[in-house]
């Protein structure tokens, strides 16, 4: 579809986009923004019914073993079908995978399952009212629900389910206050509400910036979070870059690598070590750091060729700052190739740039090293 022929259906999408946008202000009265005073070292108390299950199900994950993960919280259904939790937990592992490696297949039943998780969630708080894991699992589904109409332009129904999310959350902690992984969701919305959104800040000119609100929220998560504290890292760190505060994001990030084998990191604690080491223009180890994520993405079961695209672009930056042109321009050629074959409803962006974006840019070094072997 052509440009022009797209203009009408942005013209459709504004005026719920610009509601949505009036009504975040007031979705901010019903997110937690206190933190607690809590000592170091304290932590959220355990869910005694899947602690053993969850703690090896998110060791699964972070070390890139998503199959077993998943088939490890499709066992927990088999035994537990009417609690959130299994149901929670496996659609976080198919968006754990599919986000690490950018492809979509799983979308489906991740859907069905973060629907499956608010139905059973709904029905137990019937009988177990009291219980704060439920409103914590289903603030955390509708969270996930939310996401996805937010992406479909279902704007009113983002809303909606986030709101339903917070006040979940909110439910948690007012019947256990200790329930400190709710802070990595405050702090995840504070932050996110207002970066990059100079559209709203223009549009609802009272809502204010909260972005260190988020930011304190997302460390407080980390510091006393019992099973969101590697999750709210990996969002900390996102938000530390998207600030431009990359040394508390350089920080961040190698606490979390310490914590696992340094020949066992996940493809995504490597591609935000790569795109930091770029940040900061240290090209050896951003070359070998991309290298080696192109390495394990051919031949992956799930392709993602505009992954390798991105990963093709760093590795000529980084060759092209080494000055080897002849290189950079060979890779920028077969990335350019390369980029034809993305199929955008198959495969997921890059969580820090768009991939029209990296093809621009591209195009750009394409130029320039031309340029600079012309001359």
């Amino acid at each position: 579809m052509s440009q022009l022929a797209d203009v009408p259906d942005r013209r459709c999408r504004l005026i719920p986009r610009l509601l949505f946008s009036l009504l975040l202000p007031f979705f901010a009265l019903f997110a937690k923004e206190e933190l607690p005073k809590v000592p170091p070292g304290v932590l959220a108390p355990v869910d005694t019914l899947f602690d053993l299950p969850l703690t090896r199900g998110l060791g699964l994950v972070y070390q890139d073993r998503y199959e077993e993960a998943a088939a490890l919280f499709d066992s927990l259904q088999q035994v537990y079908p009417d609690h959130p939790a299994p149901f929670f937990y496996k659609a976080a592992v198919y968006q754990a995978w599919m986000s690490s490696y950018r492809f979509s297949d799983f979308q489906e039943a991740l859907e069905e399952n973060v629907q499956l998780a608010i139905d059973k969630g709904n029905e137990l708080l019937k009988v177990r009212e009291d219980d704060p894991w439920v409103n914590f699992y289903l603030g955390a589904a509708y969270g996930y629900r939310g996401l996805f109409r937010f992406r479909s332009f279902n704007w009113i129904g983002a809303y909606m389910d986030a709101k339903k999310g917070v006040g979940n959350f909110d439910k948690a902690l007012e019947k256990d206050s200790t329930l400190y992984d709710v802070y990595l969701g405050f702090g995840t919305y504070h932050y996110w509400r207002t970066a990059r959104s100079k559209f709203l800040r223009v549009i609802a000119f009272w809502m204010k910036d909260k972005r260190e609100l988020g930011l304190e929220q997302m460390r407080f998560a980390i510091a006393h979070g019992r099973y969101a504290a590697d999750e709210a890292a990996f969002s900390l760190f996102y938000s530390l870059f998207d600030y431009g505060q990359y040394a508390e994001a350089e920080q961040v990030l190698n606490r979390f690598m310490r914590k696992y084998p340094s020949g066992q990191q996940i493809i995504g604690t490597l591609y935000f070590q790569g795109r930091l080491k770029a940040q900061m223009e240290q090209w050896d180890e951003a070359k070998t750091i991309f290298a080696e994520i192109l390495r394990r993405l051919e031949g992956y079961p799930y392709p993602s060729p505009g992954y390798q695209v991105e990963c093709k672009y760093w590795i000529a930056c980084a060759l092209a700052a080494e000055g080897d042109a002849l290189a950079a321009q060979k890779l920028v050629s077969e990335a350019l190739a390369q980029s034809e074959l993305r199929d955008k409803d198959k495969e997921l962006e890059s969580p820090l740039n768009g991939f029209d974006e990296i093809v621009d840019w591209l195009k750009e070094l394409d130029k320039s090293l031309q340029k600079a072997q012309s001359g």
